[in-house]
């Protein structure tokens, strides 16, 4: 028989067989597909709007146009580092993959911008798919998981109305979840 102890009520942080946490969303904004792209696009700037991003930095570039960004993440005593690369298909799709981490085993986001129902809107569709190496940060993240994304999408908006200005009105303002 094999006895296990939980970390401060935690459990041990497998999440009963889980490998990672799954996000997708898909939303109309008021924004074109290309004024999307710029804002995700733009992964430098991240440490000015994006929550818990405390720095973001480019450091190296590809010849394809692709490059790596090396993102600090954190919240009070809780900061930690890594480097994703990030694809860009302007102004379809942009697509980040961690490349160096001890923070995450594998984290992937696609950001896909699609013409929305009128001229000058955008359906976004979001995914992010990840799994935190340390057990305690993946019972954390199970807790707050679905408001983190949320939050975080949320600031990409946000982000587009303060460069852009107020966004055309989509009167179907379709928002679909699944976790």
């Amino acid at each position: 028989m094999v006895q296990r102890r939980r970390f401060l009520g935690c459990g041990d942080g497998e999440e009963e067989g889980v490998l990672s946490k799954v996000y997708e969303e898909r939303r109309v904004l008021g924004y074109s597909p290309e004024q999307l792209f710029d804002v995700v696009a733009a992964v430098d700037l991240y440490h000015g709007f994006v929550p818990w991003c405390q720095r973001s930095d480019i450091v190296k570039h590809y010849p394809d146009g692709s490059f790596d960004a090396e993102l600090e993440i954190g919240f009070k005593f809780l900061v930690e580092s890594y480097v994703s690369h990030v694809e860009l298909n302007r102004p379809k799709s942009v697509k980040t993959t961690v490349s160096e981490s001890t923070l995450f085993d594998h984290l992937i986001n696609i950001w896909e911008f699609n013409p929305g129902p009128v001229p000058g809107t955008c359906s976004l569709y979001f995914l992010v798919d990840f799994k935190f190496q340390s057990p305690l940060y993946r019972q954390v993240a199970s807790i707050f998981f679905k408001e983190v994304v949320s939050r975080l999408v949320g600031s990409f908006s946000e982000r587009c109305r303060l460069v852009y200005g107020p966004g055309i009105q989509v009167l179907e303002n379709s928002i679909e979840q699944r976790a």
